[in-house]
């Protein structure tokens, strides 16, 4: 066997380097967190061009000669003394690696001052030496890089385009800058500014100084405190209808430090899954403050990650302070609408008798009278006329209450001794009622509905409304544990599902019957359908259940509900090209105004699109 040795000092930084020192980014990283440590107000970053010299000047406390030459061994750091204090950790650095680190591949050069000394120190590494001079400089400390990897030409040959790399410094800069907003971070570029906050203390501005979310974005604000575990959720969220391709925009930090988080990440996918579409991913700033005993951030080098000592207590936490931050934004948007709404002269509420159609109404008369209707052209309305200003139209009013025709083999789950054919007449309910102001203006291909408002225009989709009010009546059955509205069939209906489909349906049998299906298993291994939920209209039932089974097949574990809530919900709208009378029209508009969430589709489409009167004139007269 070889004899054992001692590896020198430089050597054994530089392989101590390569777990701290990756690429310039990670300079940039440690640099830029011994200057927040440091209790700086103000941080510049000066990036060169090639992303190989950095340069970071602060005006926090600097460091005396002695510690500014200790600094540059390895684990000397003023962090930490001893092992009681990793549980008690608010500072970001504390393992003393960083300076030696990155001094052991480049050129190093620290100029450092503190109020109490009458002169600075600059302090240099050259040939793995330490050389210390007294210099003048004001309060703070500057940090210089050059030639970064000039002696680890490998890693210096892995490295990306300079554009690249500047990106990965940006990503870990901008954080930082959101993280302590009253710190002033000025990010520079070969001398050009990328980004400077203004250390305002002001999250919500440094968001938009950042453009981490546009300032001329909506946010609802995050702030929720659990006293019993001691524990505070703060930060923004941008709207439903703002959505990325990547998870770069859900950023978390716990007590001060940005980090990879799965807990927030899944609370905030968990929140939004209904409200964007599949594969996008929802944007917002989640800031922890937590008891630093009960997270480690002493299990990665870089210390990117962390682990909670109490991971359920915290997703729950998590997922009530964004649940409730949304629920927020939608009562802020409702309250805006009626305030708006106020201001406005006209006064226009749709008056129908004395009952508002539910969804399966809708959807069956909807289903019925679109077969028997050959144009779309019996209740349109006349544009010329709708273009006063003023309401000159009132829908029609219904010449008899509204009933829909079951199918042939259903029967009442709750009174087996009703007539299969008999009509069902739904209950007596509120008028439908729309916003004051808000007029039908047009219904463009039986598809979309032109609403004038008091702000300006609104288009509305009628398929994605319906299907939005639909998939939130089946969550909130299932949150106050109601019963299923269901029909039983008198005679099953054979499914013809393959082998696999059939593992499917049994694996998941629980969620269908939480929807309202029931299913009759035969010896032989076949499967007919036995009930069905209330709002499905008339349909091919076996398309349905396939459809359903795909799309839970297809949808991770734990949404398996709602992915089968949102299949349902859109195969038993009412579908685009439908036509829809003038009081059907208004009845599905007051189902979907008075849905939570009912800016988009459970999918993440957006159901409506609104044009303002002051775009509306932009339109017309460009700058």
């Amino acid at each position: 066997m070889p004899k054992i040795n001692v590896l020198p000092d430089h050597i054994a930084s530089q392989i101590a380097a390569g777990e701290v020192v990756e690429r310039p980014s990670s300079v940039v990283k440690e640099l830029v967190e011994n200057a927040i440590d440091a209790k700086s107000k103000h941080i510049e970053i000066n990036i060169s061009g090639d992303c190989l010299s950095i340069r970071v000047a602060d005006d926090g406390c600097g460091m005396e000669p002695d510690d500014a030459v200790l600094a540059f061994q390895r684990h000397a750091t003023s962090k930490i003394s001893s092992v009681h204090d990793l549980s008690q950790l608010l500072s970001l650095g504390f393992r003393g690696e960083a300076l030696p680190s990155i001094a052991s591949v480049s050129k190093f050069s620290c100029t450092t001052k503190t109020e109490k000394s009458d002169s600075g120190v600059r302090v240099e590494t050259k040939d793995g030496k330490v050389v210390s001079t007294e210099t003048g400089c004001s309060v703070g400390c500057v940090m210089e890089v050059n030639d970064l990897f000039f002696n680890v030409p490998a890693r210096l040959k892995f490295l990306k385009k300079a554009a690249t790399e500047f990106n990965h410094i940006e990503d870990i800069v901008l954080p930082l800058a959101v993280a302590y907003p009253h710190i002033s971070f000025d990010l520079k570029k070969a001398g050009k500014t990328v980004f400077k906050t203004s250390g305002s203390g002001d999250l919500k501005k440094v968001l938009a100084e950042t453009d981490f979310i546009n300032k001329s974005h909506e946010l609802c604000r995050v702030e929720s405190t659990e006293r019993d575990i001691d524990f505070k959720v703060e930060g923004y969220l941008a709207r439903p209808d703002i959505f990325r391709s990547d998870r770069k925009g859900m950023l978390t930090i716990v007590n001060g430090r940005p980090v990879r988080c799965p807990l927030s990440q899944k609370a905030l996918e968990y929140a939004y899954s209904d409200l964007i579409p599949r594969g996008r991913y929802p944007v917002g700033v989640i800031s922890l403050t937590v008891p630093p005993h009960v997270v480690d951030v002493n299990i990665h080098p870089t210390k990117k990650e962390i682990k909670y000592q109490n991971s359920q207590e915290v997703y729950l936490a998590l997922h009530k302070a964004i649940g409730e931050a949304l629920r927020q934004l939608k009562a802020e948007q409702v309250a805006f609408m009626e305030r708006s709404a106020a201001l406005d002269t006209t006064a226009y509420s749709p008056s129908y008798g004395e009952r508002e159609v539910s969804s399966v109404a809708v959807a069956q008369e909807v289903a019925e009278y679109s077969a028997r209707t050959s144009t779309a052209t019996a209740s349109q309305l006349n544009f010329k006329e709708s273009l006063d200003y003023k309401p000159s139209f009132q829908p029609q009013r219904p010449s008899a209450p509204y009933t829909y025709e079951p199918a042939s083999n259903y029967v009442d789950s709750d009174s087996a001794q009703a007539p299969a054919s008999a009509p069902i007449q739904m209950p007596l309910r509120e008028e439908p009622k729309l916003p004051v102001g808000w007029r039908l203006a047009g219904y463009l291909h039986n598809t979309y509905f032109v609403m004038e408002t008091p702000e300006g225009m609104e288009f509305i989709e009628q398929h994605i409304a319906h299907e939005r009010s639909l998939y939130e009546q089946i969550l909130a059955r299932e949150v106050e544990g109601a019963k299923v509205e269901s029909q039983t069939l008198i005679i099953s209906e054979p499914l013809g599902l393959g082998t696999s489909e059939i593992e499917i349906l049994k694996e998941h049998n629980d969620v269908m019957e939480k929807l309202g299906f029931k299913f009759n298993y035969s010896i032989a291994g076949k499967v007919s359908l036995a009930q069905v939920p209330l709002n499905l209209p008339k349909t091919d039932y076996v398309g349905v259940i396939r459809t359903l089974l795909a799309d839970l097949e297809l949808t991770d574990t734990t949404d398996k509900f709602l992915a089968a809530s949102k299949s349902l919900a859109c195969q038993s709208a009412i579908k685009n090209g439908m036509f829809m009378s003038d009081s059907q029209i208004y009845s599905l508009l007051s189902m979907w105004l008075k849905t939570e969430r009912n800016d988009t589709c459970p999918h993440g489409r957006p159901v409506r699109l609104k044009f303002s009167k002051e775009k509306l004139f932009e339109m017309f007269h460009p700058m």
